[in-house]
């Protein structure tokens, strides 16, 4: 009697299943590293109009602030942007590229500093002067941003910027934590600061190197695209005049200054010019 072999063939295995893991690394090119910064400050603009209603929109950017980045970490401009269709104009925040090495809690206060100037210039409440110096009206408003006044700042440096010295206060750090997290998560980079005029003076060390490096304010950088002349700037101020009627402001600059810059007035939305001599 023959006995036949039956193979016993087993049912095909399920197909595994894929675990979602969280926060995997995205891919991110190296040219789109400025624009996720700037993606992820828009998100935290917007979180900061869901809790101050009056803070407004705003044209949001990033970049390099050239020499100005020795100084001034973000700005908020009003009515500098124009639709391409219709009479509409908008307000812009700019943060330096050269601040993110602050890191995202700092950047972030910064933002918040600069939605205390656009919340107070929609309630028509003037904060600042031309000098930038920051009256009480910035510091209630900055307050109820949750920014608190920098321990640091000394006395001199209040009686000429008064309540300018900000920081981004505890409480409002874990309030905006979510934002605060995709800042720093999207801060891929930081941008290294312009060496706009160099000089080396005294007596060299061992090395035979040597000197320092003169501040970027005591020589003259030149203009758009020139060598340093390591020239002194000219300090023989010029008064210069916006086309406001019937009151135009009044600023006073570096003859040089005006020459290689358009100093806009936001009020008129023309540049200042040489007052004319009567």
């Amino acid at each position: 009697m023959t006995t036949e072999a039956v193979a016993h063939i087993p049912e095909p295995a399920p197909a595994p299943t894929l675990e979602a893991v969280s926060d995997l690394p995205a891919e991110v090119t190296v040219a789109a590293i400025a624009a996720g910064v700037t993606s992820a400050l828009v998100n935290a603009w917007d979180a900061i109009r869901a809790r101050h209603k009056d803070v407004p929109e705003a044209v949001i950017s990033m970049a390099t602030g050239g020499r100005a980045s020795a100084v001034e970490l973000a700005h908020f401009a009003p009515r500098r942007w124009k639709l391409r269709e219709g009479d509409d104009v908008h307000h812009e925040v700019f943060v330096t590229a050269e601040s993110l090495a602050d890191g995202a809690a700092k950047v972030f206060g910064y933002l918040l500093h600069e939605a205390t100037h656009a919340a107070n210039e929609a309630r028509g409440v003037k904060d600042c002067s031309a000098s930038q110096y920051h009256n009480k009206e910035f510091r209630e408003m900055a307050e109820a941003m949750g920014l608190v006044q920098r321990p640091d700042v000394g006395e001199k440096w209040k009686k000429k910027y008064g309540f300018a010295g900000t920081e981004l206060g505890e409480e409002a750090a874990k309030t905006y934590a979510k934002e605060i997290a995709a800042l720093d998560k999207a801060m891929r980079a930081t941008r290294t600061p312009d060496i706009f005029a160099t000089r080396t003076r005294g007596g060299s060390g061992g090395d035979g190197k040597g000197g320092t490096t003169d501040d970027a304010d005591t020589a003259d950088a030149g203009g758009d695209g020139e060598a340093p002349t390591g020239k002194k700037e000219d300090r023989n101020y010029v008064k210069a005049v916006c086309k406001c009627e019937p009151s135009p402001a009044v600023i006073r600059v570096s003859p040089k200054t005006l020459e290689r810059r358009n100093i806009m007035c936001g009020d008129c939305m023309e540049n200042f010019a040489p007052e004319e001599s009567t």
